[in-house]
């Protein structure tokens, strides 16, 4: 081939890449959610509407659709419908498989009743939903088999419909690395009586519409990014009515179902920091009867028709009452410095299920004194105990209250300061700008910045902190056969609240099995590598090449 045809072929070839990515994949982007179209895309949502002819019925209760979607392997999925306003329904499938599905309605209006049809489900490069890893029981994949990093962000009121700066909040939880955010339905901490029109029974759709537009946003926008959805929040009274049969608290699970286990970006956590008792008919404040949480957790899980993964959430150091409950995918736990991963190594002993400590301190609640330092250790830590953990920054389940105020000191607009800015929900960056946080979330772009650039998962790895002395305050293993993950934490003291990095350089002794090892090191504040020497088998004493805290990877050569 000439010269000039090797040229010509070559600009033909970069025309069609650069058309590929400027045209096909932001049309794919666009195409994550599809209304009733021919076609739609692998781990998408597709959704049907109808229109009911019942003008004199509740369509929130008295009106029934079902749809049977009949998937490309020949499983059957049946889902409840949902009304959307008016006239209108909906129903929604999560489109796992690629090829072409049918599907048949059924309904009590004759109008809705007794539709069919096809479509096509096409390839597309989205993750899908958040399961339980199919070769760990302890990890957590997507739908197409890549490992899920857990890093974890509580933002109370993202979904929430008064919280002004939604948007810059999920934007900037995605840049500092956050995987998972924690959101709830209420308006007020202890109530979600605001998903309802005053004190009626009908859903006031418009709260419901402005959490779906926050959910589409983020589906739409970070795909990868998984939501927990609180539908109770901490509303203990409406929690407890459940079990006396209240419509208003049935119906509220229920339709959050219908509305949005299709989402694959949505993870059900039924009520957050609750006072677990046993059959006590006599409840006051956040206590709730935990066979009440049982009972709505088996209802969930016998309605729910696409595996979203489901849990509940109790109070601080009371654990997790439901390790043995069939409905529970994930043990959920709120602690207190967690950061040698305790809690995690107790319930590995007793669940084959991932564990995630998803609340222990936070930026300005119980704020430890060397924040950033404190969060990289409790997330490294928890992931190197074969667990999960999440961070806290603003005190998101108060209300954002401030408004903006005019820069001064010739400060720019990238600096406005917010008064009131520590409630609510806003962005990460902003409020680390504004003075408010201190850094805490800072290094979480470098643990993906770990696993990326080593290519490793956590995947059938085993906590293992005797094979570093023992002592898991300071530093913590996770290993396979020829692989070892070692975190050398390295803190000034023995209090984690106070805890800083320590100024004297870490050392650990290891006792390697015959053979020859690569040494790496990984530096979890700048996210920089330092490779280290050749290993020989048999005892040795490594020491990090300076202060603080540090990663090692040490892996056999073949």
């Amino acid at each position: 081939m000439n010269l000039h045809l090797q040229r010509a072929v070559f600009k033909a070839a970069l025309f069609a890449v650069l058309f590929f990515f400027a045209f096909w994949v932001p049309v794919i982007a666009q195409q994550i959610f599809v209304n009733g179209g021919p076609i739609g895309y692998q781990f998408g949502v597709y959704e049907l509407d109808f229109h009911s002819s019942e003008k004199d019925k509740d369509p929130f209760y008295e009106l029934s659709l079902t749809v049977t979607f009949t998937l490309p392997s020949g499983k059957k999925v049946t889902v409840d419908g949902f009304n959307d306003g008016g006239s209108l329904f909906r129903a929604r499938a999560y489109a796992s498989e690629v090829g072409v599905w049918t599907w048949q309605s059924q309904s009590n209006d004759p109008a809705m009743h007794a539709h069919n049809g096809t479509f096509e489900i096409l390839p597309s490069p989205y993750k899908g939903k958040l399961r339980v890893h199919a070769q760990d029981p302890y990890q957590f994949s997507y739908d197409n088999g890549d490992w899920f990093l857990h890093i974890g962000d509580t933002g109370y009121r993202f979904v929430v419909a008064s919280e002004p700066h939604w948007k810059d909040y999920i934007d900037q939880a995605a840049a500092m690395g956050a995987t998972k955010i924690r959101t709830w339905f209420a308006m007020e901490r202890s109530k979600v009586s605001d998903l309802f029109e005053g004190n009626s029974d009908k859903l006031a759709l418009n709260y419901w519409k402005e959490i779906e537009r926050r959910l589409r946003y983020t589906l739409e926008n970070h795909p990868n990014m998984i939501i927990q959805l609180i539908p109770f929040a901490e509303d203990a009274p409406l929690i407890n009515s459940y079990a006396d049969g209240n419509g208003k608290a049935k119906k509220l699970i229920a339709y959050a179902q219908a509305r949005w286990s299709s989402f694959p970006n949505v993870q059900w956590t039924i009520i957050n920091d609750v006072m677990l008792v046993d059959n006590n008919p006599e409840l006051k404040g956040r206590e709730v009867n935990w066979q009440t949480v049982n009972q709505v957790g088996t209802d969930m899980a016998a309605r729910e028709p696409w595996g979203t993964l489901l849990t509940s959430h109790q109070a601080r150091f009371s654990g997790y009452q439901f390790v043995a409950a069939p409905w529970s995918d994930i043990v959920t736990l709120e602690d207190l410095d967690q950061v040698a991963g305790q809690k995690i190594a107790e319930y590995r002993q007793q669940v084959r299920q991932p564990i995630v400590n998803d609340e222990d301190r936070y930026e300005l609640y119980r704020p430890p004194v060397h924040r950033r330092y404190f969060f990289r250790r409790l997330m490294l830590a928890s992931l190197f105990s074969g667990g999960h953990a999440t961070y806290g920054g603003l005190r998101t389940y108060e209300a954002f209250g401030g408004h903006n105020i005019s820069p001064t000191g010739g400060l720019s607009n990238e600096y406005l300061a917010w008064e009131g800015r520590d409630k609510g929900v806003s962005g990460y960056y902003d409020a680390n700008r504004a003075g408010i946080l201190q850094q805490g979330a800072h290094d979480f772009t470098h643990i993906h910045e770990f696993f990326k650039s080593s290519g490793l998962t956590l995947v059938g790895l085993e906590p293992d902190d005797a094979f570093v002395g023992g002592d898991p305050f300071r530093s913590k293993c996770i290993r396979s056969a020829g692989t070892y993950l070692i975190y050398l934490a390295n803190p000034s003291g023995e209090t984690p609240e106070t805890d800083f990095p320590n100024t004297k350089v870490a050392e650990v002794t290891i006792d390697l099995p015959p053979g020859q090892y690569t040494c790496n090191w990984f530096d979890p504040k700048s996210g920089s590598w330092i490779r280290g020497r050749r290993l020989e088998g048999g005892q040795q004493t490594l020491k990090a090449p300076a202060a603080e805290d540090w990663v090692v990877w040490i892996e056999q050569i073949q």
